[in-house]
């Protein structure tokens, strides 16, 4: 077994591999199921991607709902500060992002296994 480099990403992979385990790009000739199930192993990473962004922008939003409140004057009341704004738009921008892809992934479907 010796390690070569993915010919798609340029990282390194084992000799034997059939695809890559970091970009899911096949290596060498795959038959129809293998193919299907690296497809399925790329949808689930997209998913795992957009949820992860969904979960940051939350974040993002408790943040900075968290610095509004702490800034003067103290509580929710406006003037919201400039962090703070920041904050949150980036946290509704990037969780209304994160959701629609994770909604069009769903959408697209999983492909089908070939079992």
């Amino acid at each position: 077994m010796a390690i070569i480099r993915c010919p798609s990403c340029n990282r390194r992979i084992s000799s034997i591999a059939k695809a890559c385990p970091h970009c899911h790009e096949a290596v060498e000739e795959l038959n129809q199921g293998e193919r299907a199930q690296l497809a399925r192993r790329r949808w689930r990473t997209q998913l795992y991607h957009a949820r992860n962004l969904t979960y940051l922008a939350m974040g993002l939003v408790v943040i900075g709902t968290l610095v509004w409140w702490m800034t003067p004057p103290a509580g929710l009341t406006p003037p919201v500060s400039m962090p703070a704004a920041l904050l949150l738009g980036l946290g509704i921008v990037g969780y209304l992002v994160g959701w629609g892809r994770v909604l069009w992934l769903r959408l697209m479907r999983a492909p089908d296994r070939s079992d």
